[in-house]
């Protein structure tokens, strides 16, 4: 396993990217299951899933050697992000004034 993460491929940008953000929302929402609350009451708390993959590219780019994964952690970052914003303004959990 540590060997595949070593590799500078794209693929292994778009497994540590969105491992990470799955990772996190399964833990919330197994938390949240757990605890006896709605998901949807709670959607934006899984805003929180760009914090493991921030650091995720904070490790791969602090270490300058695999640009590749470093470039598709950047993109997995922006479109995530970016669909994460739109389905928030769609639900209506996030209303701009």
């Amino acid at each position: 396993m540590k060997k595949f993460f070593a590799q500078d491929k794209t693929i292994v940008g778009i497994v540590a990217g969105l491992g990470s953000e799955l990772g996190f929302c399964l833990a919330l929402a197994i938390g949240l299951l757990v605890a006896g609350e709605p998901i949807m009451a709670h959607v934006r708390w899984f805003g929180g899933m760009f914090i493991p993959l921030i650091l995720v590219l904070h490790h791969y780019a602090k270490g300058g050697k695999q640009l590749h994964v470093t470039k598709t952690l950047i993109v997995v970052l922006f479109v995530t992000f970016l669909a994460f914003m739109l389905y928030l303004l769609k639900t209506k959990a996030l209303v701009l004034q």
